[in-house]
């Protein structure tokens, strides 16, 4: 195995333990548009549906996304449109001010 394989292996093992997400959601929702429904984030992560929707009531509730009133839509917040973007604003808005107490 070659080791630059072994170390994405071992860094896809740090984000599971880390992140509120397994890698290939955090992934997929990367790729799905500004409005998607539970589906697509199945699809794309390549996860059961129920599952999806499992990750999909987690991102509900850590304001990643919206439900789109009366339709089995969801929204992304304009500054979260990466996971990355909303880790961003997580840890200046929230871990950093914790760490200053």
């Amino acid at each position: 195995m070659p080791v630059t394989s072994r170390i994405n292996e071992e860094l896809v093992k740090i984000v599971n333990l880390a992140m509120p997400f397994p890698a290939p959601v955090i992934s997929a929702y990367s790729r799905l548009d500004m409005i998607f429904t539970s589906g697509d984030l199945a699809r794309e992560a390549g996860i059961p549906r129920s599952t999806a929707k499992y990750y999909i009531q987690k991102m509900i509730d850590l304001h990643m996304i919206s439900k789109i009133p009366h339709r089995r839509k969801y929204q992304k917040y304009a500054n979260a449109r990466l996971f990355s973007e909303w880790l961003v604003d997580l840890i200046r808005l929230a871990i950093r001010p914790l760490e200053k107490v």
